[in-house]
């Protein structure tokens, strides 16, 4: 992997570089110890997991190794982290999951589990605000409460591709389908094409809503949902997607797919986020915030 945190409690992560690891660590124990054989090694822990980490070639690279990485180091170290075998299997930068897809497995309650829950409690008006922008669909209120409920019955905490990392995807993806007519896209040419694919069910407002047509007869329903959750990890970076899924169902009928995009995981995105210092939450941000808690915070 190619980037490392040095505190287990706190969300987000930095990217692999020599002098700035020095300085946050001050060359000191416990992340800088000697093994049994008199050889320096250099310890962090896994953004994504919580798990120790080992980092290799700072000041000497392998044979065949073009820049630092880090790795698992397969168990407890004093002072850095707890190893814990599970998350490890299931963390994205692995040996074990290189190239993984999705079966929407569970993993059994952990710490790992219990700490994304808490970040998603803590940061939820970020997440949403997040998904926004990253959808193109605006979640208010009601869809933000019925996309937690969703969370919640599924469990999505446990599911076990959800990492520390990949937090904000993960909810949308563990949240089923939801419905979305009458809602305001943010993405115009979103907005514009689900109506040119479906001109005779489907129009748009002046204020960016997708409404039904005022011509349309029928029954009509508009759902989203994300489906194909795909991770890899190329020459120690990890790269993780979804797709996005619209789907038109009319008069009860089979519904068809509508629309499909596939939406890239941008984790130094959401790592901003959640520790941008600056950040005020809205009212409305309150009002979600209030509901995580409500609705997660027995889960803890």
């Amino acid at each position: 992997m190619n980037v490392y945190k040095l505190n287990v409690r706190t969300q987000g992560y930095w990217f692999l570089n020599k002098d700035e690891y020095e300085q946050r660590t001050a060359r000191r124990s416990p992340w800088y110890k000697v093994s049994d054989e008199g050889k320096p090694r250099y310890f962090a822990i896994c953004p994504a997991c919580n798990n120790p980490i080992q980092i290799i070639g700072f000041y000497k690279l392998p044979s065949n190794v073009n820049s630092p990485f880090a790795k698992h180091y397969g168990t407890s170290v004093p002072g850095v982290g707890i190893f814990d075998h599970e998350a490890y299997l299931d963390c994205p930068y692995s040996d074990t999951t290189k190239s993984t897809s999705s079966d929407k497995g569970k993993r059994t309650p952990s710490e790992l589990s219990r700490q994304i829950l808490e970040i998603l409690i803590e940061h939820f008006d970020k997440v949403i605000w997040m998904l926004s922008t990253v959808t193109g669909i605006k979640i208010e209120e009601k869809l933000a409460l019925d996309m937690l409920k969703q969370y919640k019955q599924e469990e999505g905490w446990l599911y076990s591709k959800a990492t520390l990392m990949n937090i904000p995807w993960i909810f949308a993806y563990m949240s089923d389908n939801q419905k979305f007519l009458f809602k305001k896209i943010n993405d115009l040419k979103l907005l514009q094409k689900l109506v040119s694919l479906a001109p005779d069910e489907l129009d748009m407002t002046s204020r960016g809503y997708i409404v039904k047509a005022a011509t349309c007869k029928r029954r009509i329903e508009l759902g989203v949902y994300y489906t194909r959750h795909h991770s890899a990890v190329t020459e120690h970076i990890l790269s993780e997607s979804m797709d996005m899924v619209i789907l038109l169902e009319v008069n009860g009928e089979k519904p068809r797919e509508l629309y499909r995009k596939s939406i890239d995981f941008d984790f130094n995105y959401f790592n901003n986020i959640v520790n941008f210092s600056s950040w005020k939450s809205t009212e409305l941000g309150n009002k979600l915030l209030k509901h995580a808690k409500d609705i997660l915070g027995e889960c803890l």
